[in-house]
């Protein structure tokens, strides 16, 4: 039951995630940018970005062997990625961008099509590694997408997420939305534009953690010969 439940939810999310990078591409070769990206894909962006919440109860339920404490900062980053900051502030992310260099007439930059790239292709390959695990067979080639894609996708991916914060830093200063102030009945205040300080702080050590045990994990995985890891295929967690 477990097993077709995992992989109808894997095989779900591989193709929602799939279609939302369809609709990044499409946009953008057709003439469209941050703003109609954002508009094409807010809603199937929600709904999967949404639904990964439930890879917190597969862990704690034991449905997967994922540590609950990793699972759980993963999808809360994400979470609050998208609804405490993209949705909070989507006049400002989804028209801003930040430069980082210009190479003849192509201007690289950190925006919202970036951060959709690095998501998508990062959970396409992800939800499709653990569908294949659970049809039984994973194809050494997305083996080894799944354990070596993270090298680059990660730090760009979280690049981009922080560039969003930073767009949205103004409007959320400004604003001041998800704030209350005192005097009121629980006797209690909150600032959201601080706490979004504080929790770009909790990015510093979080960051550099994971993304070390990943790269642990792919030398667990590919650190093998090549013929040894290609029989591990089905055997690795």
């Amino acid at each position: 039951m477990a097993n077709a439940y995992l992989l109808t939810y894997n095989t779900a999310l591989a193709a929602g995630w799939a279609y939302i990078l369809f609709l990044v591409a499409d946009t953008v070769y057709n003439g469209g940018w941050t703003a109609e990206v954002y508009e094409r894909t807010s809603l199937p962006l929600k709904i999967c970005q949404t639904a990964a919440g439930m890879e917190v109860l597969h862990s704690v339920l034991g449905v997967v062997k994922s540590p609950f404490f990793t699972t759980f900062i993963q999808v809360l980053s994400r979470y609050w990625a998208l609804w405490g900051i993209v949705e909070v502030a989507p006049e400002a992310v989804k028209t801003g961008a930040l430069k980082l260099f210009t190479v003849g007439d192509v201007t690289f930059q950190l925006n919202l099509i970036s951060l959709l790239f690095c998501w998508s292709l990062t959970e396409i390959l992800r939800y499709g590694f653990y569908a294949a695990k659970e049809a039984g067979y994973v194809p050494y080639p997305l083996l080894w997408l799944r354990y070596s894609t993270f090298v680059i996708l990660y730090p760009l991916g979280v690049a981009s997420e922080m560039t969003m914060v930073y767009l949205a830093m103004p409007t959320i200063r400004k604003e001041r939305p998800l704030s209350f102030s005192m005097p009121n009945s629980i006797n209690f205040a909150f600032d959201y534009y601080i706490f979004c300080w504080l929790a770009i702080a909790c990015y510093v050590p979080g960051l550099p953690e994971l993304y070390f045990h990943m790269l642990r994990q792919r030398k667990k995985i590919l650190g093998k010969p090549s013929q040894h890891a290609k029989k591990a295929a089905l055997k690795v967690k």
